[in-house]
């Protein structure tokens, strides 16, 4: 496993972790932090972001391949 693959790793790890995080102070009585959002928004951003990159690189070379 590359560098790469191993700092995209834990970042989704962070980013899951964040989002038990969210849950956890949204439904219980648990504090909820700002950053805790602020950390969940921005991983969905980046996700997505990665997500219609790699569907438009597969797509582009299904279309020219």
């Amino acid at each position: 496993m590359n560098v790469l693959h191993r700092i995209a790793v834990g970042g989704w790890l962070v980013w899951l972790a964040f989002v038990v995080l969210l849950v956890v102070g949204r439904y219980t009585p648990l504090p909820s932090f700002d950053a805790v959002h602020s950390g969940v928004v921005f991983g969905t951003a980046v996700l997505t972001l990665i997500g219609s990159a790699r569907l438009a690189r597969s797509g582009y070379r299904r279309v020219t391949g």
